[in-house]
């Protein structure tokens, strides 16, 4: 990956005298490094590349598209694991579960997730802290795009200055942009930096958080829509992401994105920040057309969006070849089963797949005899029958959702930012929430055609919209396996909250113990998994920063 320099934000309270100063921002060549180094060693480095921060490393590995993208997907119930590294087993672990027979089977360990990873909100957890990752990776995101921006106009660059100092100007918005955009998406509040190594006490709401992500997202268009592709323009993008993540891939054109494309991705990002963060009862019409303006101009087929991908020498990509993924680390075991992995496939995940789906086939194996329950005795949810293919099973034209070392390096698209695929589905969906139900499923079509499903097309078959909507839910779940998204949409579809307000997943599929040895599936099974909608600021940015007069609340109270 070249140099790659980053500077860790005040927000985690650790000085390190290792870490360059801003004094090596003094160059062009300086400068650059910096560009590349902030987002893609600082927040986005991963399993074996990742950038060592001890202070979130509780021996599973760290990294935000590692361990924080398995905390989205594993919250959603595509992915479990049942360790206690980085507080999973606890994390999630639902409260409990009726099965088929109308009994009622409650979760052995603890008091349920809210609890349990409130509880280890404290320092003394370190990396255990399951609320500390995702708010430290995207706060050391925003502060060095803080201090990009602050060096840029005094940096003398070679050549066109005017279309460099736009580019960096322009990534350093869209950095903020995102670092805002998930820090508003998973806790009840937050603190707006702009700043370079400084902080402040005004804790604001995560509403507020949202809309500084817009104001930055929008800052970022402003510039873009100043520029033009030259040779300043891709040399500049070429020189601040890895070679890696310009190669392109069967889903995406290769080289460098485009101006346009580049403004594609932010609209994605600012429906993404609509859908995600508004539970379905509260969107009015007016909320899903936005969504439709903004997904219209969003990633298009092809359109080169945010990546990363393996590479041979693991010091070269931010994405470690056999472990920078949620679905590497469950593919990694194979046919293993427990013990052999460190994810595993959710039955709930598999139960979405339609019959006759490709995608199913190419990417879900049978353990077979390794089929497991109750995995260390902590919860019937720890239970599988399924694996992930590495590599997939030779299916030509249908969607792998991973590969390792020994089946394909740098052929995955590891999303950082949005996708093609999130783009058309929330176009979906918004259309067929306000009304046009079969211009909504032509759109789910394109979407399964698109990955090589396999599956008859929907639209025009009369279905309901209430059943359109559940195509939609079940296509989101297979489409967008591996991309961080599954939380989100259980949140805001209410299947996280406690069933006593109506929440919880109904006719589940989930494994209970039969007397006598091996499992029954139950198939009409209600899961309570009663989380948390927010997390709280973690208790390490509260020592070191804590709240001032007026500062919106930091914890978040699920009653």
């Amino acid at each position: 990956m070249g140099v790659g320099l980053f500077i860790q934000s005040c927000h985690i309270g650790v000085t390190d005298p290792n870490q360059p100063t801003t004094d090596v921002l003094n160059s062009a060549v300086g400068i650059l490094a910096f560009a590349k180094g902030g987002p893609y060693n600082g927040a986005f480095s991963s399993g074996t590349s990742a950038s060592y921060y001890p202070t979130l490393d509780d021996a599973l590995g760290e990294g935000e598209l590692s361990i924080v993208q398995a905390f989205y997907e594993s919250m959603g119930d595509l992915i479990f694991c049942p360790y206690g590294n980085s507080d999973f087993k606890f994390l999630d672990n639902p409260t409990s579960w009726v099965l088929d027979d109308g009994s009622t089977v409650l979760n052995p360990i603890g008091q349920g997730q809210p609890h349990e990873i409130k509880l280890r909100n404290d320092r003394a957890y370190g990396a255990t802290n399951s609320m500390l990752h995702e708010w430290t990776y995207m706060y050391v995101l925003n502060n060095n795009a803080n201090q990009l921006l602050a060096d840029i106009d005094g940096t003398t660059f070679t050549g066109d200055q005017t279309t460099i100092k736009a580019v960096l100007k322009a990534w350093a918005y869209w950095w903020k942009g995102y670092a805002y955009s998930k820090i508003g998406s998973l806790y009840i509040a937050g603190v707006i930096d702009d700043m370079p190594n400084q902080t402040n006490g005004n804790y604001v709401t995560n509403a507020a958080i949202l809309t500084e992500a817009t104001k930055n997202f929008n800052a970022a268009i402003t510039v873009l829509q100043t520029l033009s592709v030259n040779d300043a323009y891709t040399n500049t993008l070429q020189t601040i992401i890895p070679g890696t993540s310009l190669s392109g891939s069967a889903y995406m054109n290769a080289g460098v994105p485009t101006p346009t494309e580049w403004i594609h991705s932010i609209n994605t990002m600012m429906a993404r920040n609509i859908v995600a963060n508004s539970r379905v009862a509260d969107l009015q019409a007016s909320d899903w057309n936005n969504v439709l303006t903004l997904t219209n101009g969003g990633l298009k087929q092809k359109e080169v969006a945010f990546v990363v991908r393996s590479f041979g020498d693991d010091t070269k990509s931010p994405v470690g070849k056999d472990d920078g993924t949620p679905g590497l680390l469950c593919a990694i075991g194979g046919s293993g089963g427990y013990g052999s992995s460190t994810f595993f496939i959710s039955e709930r995940f598999v139960q979405d797949f339609r019959s006759g789906d490709k995608r199913l086939a190419q990417n879900i194996g049978d353990l077979g005899s390794s089929a497991f329950i109750n995995a260390r005795s902590r919860g019937i949810s720890f239970g599988t029958r399924w694996y992930l293919i590495d590599g997939g099973s030779g299916m030509a034209g249908t969607l792998v959702y991973t590969h390792s070392s020994q089946t394909g390096v740098g052929v995955d698209d590891t999303y950082i930012g949005p996708s093609y695929e999130e783009n058309v589905l929330m176009a979906a969906e918004a259309k067929i929430r306000t009304g046009d139900t079969n211009g909504g499923l032509a759109l789910l079509d394109q979407v399964r055609t698109w990955q090589g499903s396999g599956l008859a097309a929907i639209s025009g078959t009369g279905l309901t919209q209430i059943q359109a909507l559940e195509e939609l839910r079940s296509e989101r779940r297979v489409a967008l396996f591996g991309r961080g998204i599954a939380f989100y949409d259980a949140r805001r579809l209410g299947i996280l909250d406690d069933v006593s307000k109506g929440g919880g997943r109904t006719n589940a599929v989930v494994l209970s113990p039969k007397v006598g040895g091996g499992f029954i599936t139950n198939i009409k099974a209600t899961i309570n998994y009663n989380y948390l909608s927010y997390f709280d600021v973690p208790a390490t940015d509260v020592v070191f920063n804590a709240p001032a007069t007026g500062s919106a609340p930091i914890v978040f109270n699920p009653h």
